[in-house]
This record gives C-alpha cells, sequence and structure tokens, in this order.
C-alpha cells in the first residue's frame, strides 16, 4: 500500500512539473485603474508549458495588458506609458518572443504568434494607433521563424501584417498621420519593406511565392501602393514623394524586377509581369502622368520616363529579348495636351525607343 501511494505521489508530482514549469510573471503598476492580466497555463491540459517568462510595465491611467503562453520557452514583455492603451498577446507553441512598447494615448496591439520560433517588436508612440499581427498557421506546414518589426509615431496610424509561412522577414515603420500598412507574407524567405511618411498613405504587399522581395517608401501624403507577388525571386521597389499617387505591380513566373519612382502630383503606374526575368522601370514626374507595362513573355526591358503633364505610355511585351524606352517631357507650345505613346512587341528581340517633347504627340509602335 506504502509503495502504491509513492508511485502515485511521484507520477502527481511529474504531471504538475511537465503541465506548468518554471512559470515567471513580473508586473509593475503606477498611476490610476491600470488593469493586467497573465495566463501561463495550458487551456487543453497539454504537457508543453515550461519556462514562460512576463514582463509588463504601465504607467498612468486606464492601460491594459493581457497575455497567453502556452507551449515551450515563450517571452512577452510589455511596456505601457500614458492612457487608455491596450496590448494583448497570445502565443502557442514553441520559443516566440514578443516585445510592445507603447507611449501615448489609445494605442492598441494585438499580437498572435503560433508555432515556432517567431519574433515580434511593436513600438508605438502617439494618438490611436494600432498594430495587430499573425505568425504562424495551423497544421503543417504551420510556419515557422518570422520576424515582424512595426514601428509607428504620430496618429491614427493603422497596421496589419500576416506571416504565415516561414524565414520571413517583415519591418513596417509610420510617421505621421493616418498611415494604413497591410503586409501578407505566406511563402518562404519573403522580404518587405513599407515606410510610411506624411499623412494618408496606403500600402498593400501581399507575397505569395519564395524569397520576393517588396520595398515601399511613401512621403507626402495620399498616396497608395500594392504589391502583389507569386512565384521565385520576384522584386519590387516603390517611391512616391508628393501628392496623390496610385502604383500597381503585380508579379508572377520568376526573377522578375518591377521599379517605380513617383514624385509631385497624381501619377499612375501599373506594372504586370507574368513572364521570367523581366524588367519594368517608371519614372514619373509633373502631373497626373499614366505609366502601364505589360511583360508576358521573358528576359524583356521597359523604360518608361514621364516628366510632363497628362502624358499617357503604355508597353505590352509578349515573347523574349525585347527592349523599350519611352522618354515624354513637356517644354514649349502645348505642353499641357496629352503625349501618347503605344508600344506593343511579341516574337523576339525587338527594339524600340520613342522621345515626346512638348505635348499632343502620337505615337503607336507595333513590331511583331
Amino acid at each position: 500500500m506504502k509503495i502504491q501511494m509513492s508511485l502515485l505521489a511521484i507520477a502527481i508530482a511529474f504531471t504538475s512539473q511537465a503541465m506548468a514549469d518554471n512559470n515567471t510573471a513580473d508586473v509593475d503598476q503606477t498611476g490610476f485603474m491600470n488593469m493586467a492580466n497573465v495566463d501561463q497555463t495550458s487551456r487543453n491540459g497539454g504537457s508543453l508549458d515550461s519556462n514562460h517568462n512576463s514582463d509588463i510595465d504601465q504607467t498612468g491611467a486606464f492601460n491594459k495588458a493581457k497575455t497567453y503562453q502556452n507551449g515551450v520557452n515563450h517571452v512577452i514583455r510589455i511596456n505601457q506609458v500614458g492612457g487608455g492603451n491596450r496590448a494583448k498577446t497570445t502565443q502557442y507553441s514553441s520559443t516566440n518572443t514578443g516585445i510592445v512598447d507603447q507611449k501615448g494615448v489609445r494605442n492598441t496591439v494585438d499580437m498572435n504568434q503560433k508555432s515556432y520560433k517567431h519574433t515580434a517588436r511593436i513600438t508605438q508612440q502617439g494618438l490611436a494607433n494600432k498594430s495587430s499581427s499573425w505568425q504562424g498557421a495551423s497544421g503543417s506546414p504551420a510556419g515557422r521563424e518570422n520576424l515582424l518589426v512595426v514601428s509607428q509615431e504620430g496618429v491614427f496610424n493603422k497596421s496589419s501584417a500576416t506571416q504565415q509561412g516561414s524565414h520571413a522577414i517583415a519591418r513596417v515603420t509610420q510617421t505621421g498621420y493616418q498611415h494604413d500598412s497591410d503586409v501578407l507574407q505566406v511563402g518562404e524567405y519573403n522580404r518587405a519593406r513599407v515606410t510610411q511618411d506624411g499623412r494618408f498613405h496606403n500600402s498593400t504587399v501581399t507575397q505569395t511565392g519564395t524569397m520576393g522581395i517588396a520595398v515601399v517608401d511613401q512621403a507626402g501624403s495620399r498616396s497608395d501602393s500594392t504589391v502583389t507577388q507569386a512565384g521565385d525571386l520576384q522584386v519590387a521597389r516603390v517611391t512616391q514623394e508628393g501628392s496623390s499617387h496610385d502604383s500597381l505591380i503585380n508579379q508572377s513566373g520568376m526573377q522578375n524586377t518591377a521599379l517605380v519612382t513617383q514624385s509631385d502630383m497624381l501619377q499612375y503606374s501599373d506594372i504586370s509581369q507574368s513572364g521570367e526575368n523581366n524588367l519594368a522601370i517608371n519614372i514619373q514626374s509633373g502631373y497626373k502622368n499614366a505609366a502601364i507595362v505589360v511583360q508576358t513573355g521573358s528576359n524583356s526591358d521597359s523604360l518608361i520616363t514621364q516628366s510632363g503633364a497628362y502624358d499617357h505610355a503604355h508597353v505590352i511585351q509578349s515573347g523574349s529579348g525585347h527592349r523599350s524606352e519611352i522618354l515624354q517631357q513637356g517644354g514649349g507650345f502645348l505642353s499641357f495636351a496629352t503625349n501618347s505613346a503605344h508600344v506593343t512587341q511579341s516574337g523576339a528581340m525587338n527594339t524600340s525607343s520613342v522621345t515626346q517633347t512638348g505635348g499632343g504627340n502620337v505615337a503607336n509602335v507595333m513590331q511583331y
């Protein structure tokens, strides 16, 4: 009987240690009506809970922090200074790290990490900024080893980031007023960097392939950028300065590169690449120019440079090995009249060069 009781005691002790081992919670609050909720126990009665560490510091009034950790070797650190800030973090599975730092009023963070070895760092300063993030996915493969860094300073900025693949890196920096950034990474080894400065910018980056690179820099006001990458080894870079620009990049296939630079006001750029090893460069300044490029073949290059007003350029390349260059610039009489250039290339190894200066010029090039 004594032997049976000893074995039962050992079993109970082993089970208790397996379910929740070495958990640590350090909560420091200074001010008025702050609230912290730390949950480091398995909700499903599992045996993976071990070595959790939550550190919550709150200074001010009406701040709230809520954490839940389930798995092995998680770390959560939350620091909130100000009034009415909210932080909610959830960690499942193993070896995830979440760091939240908020200063100001009514900033909100919702961080979720599932699967293995994700890291997220969220920093917000100002008024009513919001960040929501999800790293990892259910099922197999579940996604692992993603890195997310979000920094927001200003008023009413919003960042949403989802990393469901593996080995992805996303960095979002927002400074100013009412920016919106949305990053979705589903494949592997994708890289996204979004920088927004000024006011009212929108950026959407979607990466579903492998080893894609997307870089978006927005300054000024009211510009929109959308980058969609599927396939492998795609590169997209968008630089917007000034006001009210619109850039669209859609890449599939393999190893395509799209570069867009927009300044001044009301530029429109649309690049679609579905082949392999194509290059498209759109450079726009002036007022209300439009540049459209469609590349469906391989190894073709397109360069469009616009510096006037109301100019329109359209390039379509299929086949392989084409070169197209369009230069549109104002100057002289009728410089505000629309220049129009349309280039269509199919077959192989065609070359086109169009230069338009002034206004009201029309060029149509068809090469087969």
